[in-house]
C-alpha cells in the first residue's frame, strides 16, 4: 500500500469521527420533548368536579335520616280514626259536638280580633255603642242594684264609693272611688274587688270589658256582647 492510500484512509477515518461527534452533539442539544402537564385551569376544574361528586354522594346518603327525623306539626287535621269515632256517635251527639266546636272557634276568632285592636280603639267602640243605646229598664236596674248589693255583702277590707252606675241595654258604665276618709286605699283593694266580682253571677254575663284605674278610682265599661 502506497503513501497516498494511507493518507486517504486517515483522512476518511478522521472525517467519520468528526461526523459522528457532530451527530451526538446535535442530539444532546435538542432533547426529546417532555409531555406537557395539564394546565392549572384543567386541574382546578377536575378537583371541583371531584368535590361536587363527593357532596352529592353525601347528600344522597343523608336525605333518609333527615326525612325520618321530621315530626308532624302539632296543629294537624283530625286523623281518620278521630273522624271515624265521630261518625260512630249518634247523630244528635254529632250535631252537639260540632256546634260546640263551632262556638269555640267563633269565640277564639272574636278574642283575636279584640286583641288586634288597640285598647283605646275598643273602648271607643264600646263608648259609642253605649251612647247610642236606649235603656232596658228592667235589666239595667237589676244589674245596677246587683253591684250595690255586692259591695255591701262582699266582706271587702275597704268598701269603695259608687260614683256612678249606669246601664242601658247590653252595656254598663261603673265608676268607683276610694273612700274620701281612707288614705290606705290603693291598687290592692281594686285587685281584691276584681277577684270577688269575677265570681259573681251577675258579673259573669259581661263578655267584654275595658277599665282604667289609679289608687283613688276605677272606671269600668262592660258589655254582654263580644
Amino acid at each position: 500500500m502506497n503513501k497516498n492510500s494511507l493518507l486517504a484512509l486517515g483522512i476518511g477515518f478522521i472525517a467519520g469521527v468528526g461526523l459522528t461527534w457532530s451527530y451526538f452533539n446535535t442530539a444532546s442539544s435538542h432533547p426529546e420533548p417532555i409531555k406537557s402537564q395539564p394546565s392549572y385551569e384543567k386541574q382546578q376544574k377536575l378537583h371541583t368536579e371531584q368535590q361536587s361528586n363527593e357532596v352529592l354522594s353525601n347528600a344522597d346518603s343523608a336525605v333518609p335520616e333527615q326525612v325520618a327525623s321530621i315530626e308532624p306539626a302539632e296543629d294537624t287535621p283530625p286523623t281518620y280514626s278521630e273522624t271515624q269515632m265521630l261518625d260512630e256517635l249518634p247523630l244528635e251527639e254529632q250535631v252537639t259536638q260540632l256546634k260546640q266546636q263551632l262556638a269555640e272557634q267563633k269565640a277564639t276568632v272574636k278574642s283575636i280580633l279584640k286583641q288586634m285592636r288597640g285598647p283605646s280603639d275598643f273602648e271607643k267602640i264600646l263608648r259609642d255603642k253605649f251612647e247610642k243605646q236606649t235603656r232596658d229598664e228592667e235589666w239595667a236596674y237589676r244589674t245596677e242594684m246587683a253591684l250595690q248589693d255586692f259591695l255591701l255583702t262582699a266582706d271587702l277590707a275597704i268598701i269603695p264609693d259608687v260614683v256612678s252606675a249606669k246601664c242601658k241595654t247590653t252595656i254598663c258604665e261603673f265608676e268607683l272611688a276610694a273612700p274620701a276618709d281612707n288614705d290606705t286605699f290603693d291598687n290592692s283593694q281594686w285587685r281584691e274587688l276584681n277577684d270577688k266580682l269575677m265570681k259573681q253571677e251577675f258579673w259573669q254575663q259581661f263578655k267584654s270589658t275595658t277599665s282604667t284605674s289609679s289608687d283613688s278610682e276605677l272606671k269600668l265599661l262592660l258589655s254582654t256582647e263580644f
